[in-house]
């Protein structure tokens, strides 16, 4: 079977992948001209790394794994509040858990289909139209490509969801959040602690750790209404410093270096909710379709979680159509219960009030706690059977 695959993200590469080892024929096209390099920090843990289990992939992880030595939260001058070890924290997952930069694990993804498929950077759709048997798809470049499955990988603002499903009704469920992310070429000073730092303050909170011995990595994250202008490095800039501006510690730094980050990423926090994730012969994974937002956690895990369960239907079931409804009904479920527990969770992750954020810390203190935490359990969600 021929397959055009559009995103070069976790989904669309794990695709890939899972996809060769089954014989299929693969073509990728990537809007953006080499892999990107922006994105933060994530925590790998549940059906994702029930994947990479499967995909022999665990030893790779291990070894872009970054092992911080513990979070500590700070006061809005700095001064550290409490700090809690990494190791403990890690434990809540029964070991199960990897935390590493988005660009190393889709690194890591692309160098295992490098060379084994047609991969295009710089490409993307410009139509599509189907009948029963294929899909015809024009592209960027002018060329075409007629397929038996297209595959949208493409993310929160996909363009074959919109191509395929229409505009008129827009998925995306704002939650009520910004978020921010870049590197720094800037050393941690005297500290030899690879910890990260959390400073937050009701509505807002920023993190930053270091990456290697001469860069740090920040992450931002605040409350506020739905901008209704378009997203420039002015607005970006104008964002952050309303939102930060007044805080001490090396914020007003962070800020000053976010008006030169080569590799700056802002967008909306949001969830994508769609009833149906198919459209005859296009179908949609990752978060084009089950973006579960940042503050769930699990955006990446749930990513690769869909793209093999996809690839697994296809190889179980010659018919492509029976195939995509399998793939859509068991992985709708945990989506949809990821996705309801992130939007009750949005507001304990940002607290809106000093209330809030001493019981969230407190709470996050007595869960590592050897009486609390055989009651905690973060890998309830499993990988479809």
């Amino acid at each position: 079977m021929k397959v055009l695959i559009v995103g070069g993200g976790i989904a669309g590469l794990t695709l890939a992948d899972c996809l060769l080892q089954s014989g299929h024929e693969v073509i990728l096209v990537e809007k953006a001209p080499k892999l990107r390099t922006e994105g933060y920090m994530i925590d790998f843990f549940g059906p994702g790394y029930e994947v990479a289990e499967k995909m022999g992939l665990l030893p790779e992880l291990e070894a872009i794994h970054y092992p911080i030595q513990s979070v500590k939260f700070l006061h809005v001058q700095g001064e550290e509040k409490l700090s809690i070890s990494y190791a403990s924290l890690r434990s809540l997952f029964q070991g199960r858990h990897y935390n590493f930069m988005r660009e190393s694990l889709e690194r890591l993804l692309y160098q295992r289909v490098k060379g084994r498929i047609d991969f295009r950077f710089g490409t993307t759709i410009q139509s599509l139209a189907q009948d029963p048997d294929q899909v015809d798809v024009t592209l960027s470049d002018g060329s075409s490509i007629t397929c038996d499955l297209m595959v949208g990988a493409d993310g929160v603002h996909s363009k074959v969801r919109s191509l395929a499903f229409g505009e008129d009704r827009s998925p995306l469920n704002f939650l009520g959040y910004y978020t921010a992310a870049y590197v720094l070429d800037k050393p941690w000073g005297d500290s030899k602690e690879d910890s990260f730092y959390m400073l937050t303050s009701p509505g807002r909170q920023v993190g930053v750790y270091p990456i290697d011995e001469k860069r740090l990595a920040t992450f931002f994250l605040y409350k506020a209404p739905r901008l209704d202008q378009s997203i420039t490095r002015e607005t970006i800039n104008r964002e952050l410093q309303s939102h930060y501006g007044d805080l001490g510690w090396i914020v007003p730094e962070l800020l000053t270096a976010c008006e030169t980050a080569p590799d700056l990423y802002f967008d909306e926090v949001s969830q994508v909710q769609m009833a149906e994730w198919k459209r005859g012969r296009v179908v949609l994974v990752g978060d084009a379709c089950q973006a579960v937002s940042l503050v769930a956690g699990q955006g990446a895990s749930m990513a690769m979680a869909g793209a093999y369960i996809l690839s697994r239907e296809l190889q179980r079931e010659q018919n492509i159509s029976i195939a995509l409804q399998n793939y859509e009904r068991l992985m709708q479920p945990p989506i949809t219960k990821i996705q309801k527990s992130a939007r009750r969770f949005a507001s304990w992750f940002v607290p809106e009030n000093r209330l809030t954020l001493w019981m969230r810390e407190t709470t996050m203190q007595l869960a590592v706690k050897p009486l609390f935490k055989r009651l905690v359990n973060l890998n309830q969600v499993k990988l479809p059977r």
